[in-house]
This record gives structure tokens, sequence and C-alpha cells, in this order.
């Protein structure tokens, strides 16, 4: 209990504690986010919410997963053994620099988006990908030096192995950036997938010093969620969710989580797949038929999958709750598929 539960309860706590202070600074520097042309009509309303919101998200699973580093050390000193190994405290400090490098992308992209005052503006997708890559890859080769197992699955899939783990970084991180588009649904989300990759980490896998990490983040977003649930008070903005996504396949990567983490994260890819289609589908029938035909002739209402239930007149809390209700079977199959196999 104490490996996950701890750093669960240090993130909570903080975030419900420095949030109203943080979120009157960010309102007080005018860090707004800029409504999207693209998102529904009544969005508009949202006009003049605060965001960099993540800077919570990031700086409280930070000081919980570092703080339980120093005392399991420091216990380590004492008793003259540990709970983790060299090798596992290093797995810990990886994961967490990739996310907190993935919530520094994040805040570059919403600091120029704040100061232009448009939603479009911030890091270019080119920018933003490069960036996602470059933190990806010397992720990848930390793992390579450190001749991580690259068994998925009983196949031994070799230097093919870290490749595919710097474009699961990527992807996550991009399918949770889609998936925050509504008050409380990244945050919602991720507490039910950090929960269910945290249990898996501390009670099925050999290599439990994950669920520190994991812990730590799902008791972040719980607090963030106290401030983020519908009407927000403050949103996360791409400094969070690029965080988050970044930080949970890292994660997932390190403890050998991999196959769970696309079940546990179906809803992510679910998202991210709706925006792919819509964009590519659009410009295959603009190049056909015309642009006439290609805006008249969507695969969905609007993407991302969140905004088409709201175009099919779902209210937006209705939205985010259902969803979290899709997140949560997805994360008992995962969970169940995991015992199933032991």
């Amino acid at each position: 209990m104490s490996l996950p539960g701890i750093p669960f309860l240090i993130a909570f706590v903080l975030v419900l504690a420095l949030g109203p202070r943080i979120i009157a600074r960010l309102r007080a520097a005018k860090k707004v986010q800029p409504i999207s042309e693209d998102a529904p009509e009544a969005h508009k309303l949202k006009h003049g919410t605060p965001t960099m919101g993540g800077l919570l998200i990031l700086l409280a699973t930070g000081v919980a997963t570092l703080g339980w580093l120093v005392w399991e050390r420091t216990s380590a000193s004492e008793n003259g053994s540990g709970l983790l190994t060299p090798t596992r405290r290093w797995h810990l400090i990886a994961t967490l620099l990739v996310f907190v490098c993935g919530g520094m992308i994040g805040v570059l992209d919403d600091v120029g988006k704040a100061r232009k005052k448009q939603n479009k503006a911030g890091l270019s997708e080119r920018a933003k990908l490069v960036l996602q890559a470059a933190v990806a890859l010397g992720f990848a080769l930390y793992l390579y030096f450190d001749k991580h197992n690259t068994m998925v699955l009983g196949v031994n899939l070799g230097f093919t192995y870290y490749v595919l783990a710097a474009l699961c970084i990527i992807g996550f991180g991009n399918a949770v950036n889609f998936t925050d588009g509504l008050d409380g649904l990244a945050s919602g989300t991720t507490l039910i997938a950090a929960s269910a990759l945290g249990y898996v980490a501390f009670n099925l896998s050999p290599d439990p010093e994950m669920a520190v990490f994991y812990g730590a983040l799902a008791g972040a977003c719980a607090g963030f969620l106290c401030f983020n649930a519908y009407p927000a008070r403050v949103f996360m903005g791409d400094t969070g969710s690029l965080a988050l996504g970044m930080g949970l396949a890292a994660a997932a990567v390190v403890s050998q989580q991999e196959i769970l983490l696309f079940v546990v994260g179906a809803l992510y890819l679910a998202e991210i797949a709706s925006m792919m289609l819509q964009r590519y589908v659009f410009k295959y029938r603009r190049i056909k038929h015309g642009l006439e035909y290609a805006q008249s002739h969507r695969v969905f209402r609007r993407a991302p999958l969140h905004h088409h239930f709201e175009e099919l007149g779902w209210h937006e809390v209705q939205v985010v709750v259902r969803f979290w209700m899709v997140a949560l079977a997805a994360a008992l199959v995962g969970i169940l598929c995991v015992g199933g196999m032991r």
C-alpha cells in the first residue's frame, strides 16, 4: 500500500494546497487559453480561463516522486538495504525526466499561444514533433545502453524495440494532447489509466518501482480534477497533456507494460485515430472530389471524437462522464487480462 499510496497522497495534497495560488498567478499573468476556431460554439464561453495548469501536475508529481526516492535512499543507507536497486532508481529518474521534458515542450507551446492570443500560435506541429522525438529518442538510447529487455509477447524485437518505444512515447504524448479538449476529460482519464497501471506494476509486476511514479501522477490528476472539472477554473494546456502522455508511455515501456498501455489507453488511441481519420480522409476527398464535397462529407461532425458527440447534442459533462466510464472499462479489461495471464 505504501509504495504507490504515499506518493499519491503527497501529490494530491500539494495540488490542492498550491492550486488556488498558482491559478491566481496564471490569471494575473494573463496566461489564458485562446479558444480554437474549430471548437464547438459553446466553448467560446470558456474564453479567459487560465491555461498552463499542467504546471501543478508537473510540480506535484515531481516532488512526490523525488521525495519518495530521497526517503527510500535514506532508508537504504540507514538499514543497509532499500526497496529499489540502483538500476530501478535510475529507471524512475529517467521516466520522470521524460515527463518533465514533455511538460517543458508544452510550456513553450502554451506561452506562444497566450502571447499571441491565438490557439494555433505557439510551436508549429513540426517543431513540436521534433522536440518530442528528441526526448523520446534520448530515452530510447538510455534503454539501449541499459540493455533493456526487448521481448514483447515472447518475441525478441531487437533494435526495432527501441524505435517502437520512441514512437510509443511520441504517439501517446499527442494522443493525450488531443484528448484534452473538455473540462476534466484528460485529467480524469489519466487518473484512471495511471491507477490501473500502478496497480498492475505494484501487485503483478517483478519491477514495482513505476508504481511510485504512477501513484504520484494519479494523485496529481485527482487533485487537479478538483479545479479542472466542469466548469473548469483552469486548463492544463499542452504543459499538462504532453507531460501526461509521454510520462505514461515512458513508465509503461520501462515496466514492460507496453501492450497493457494500449489496452488501458484505448480511449486515447480512439481520440488520436479520429483526428487522423478526419484529417486524411478530408484531404483525400478534397483532392478526389473538390473542397465543397470534402467539407460536406466529413467522417465525424467534428474531431477529435469528444467534439463529435458534442455536435450530436450531448452536454459536455455527459461526454466527459461517459468517456470516463469507457476509460474505466478499458482499465478493468487490462487488469483482468494481465491477471489471467499469470
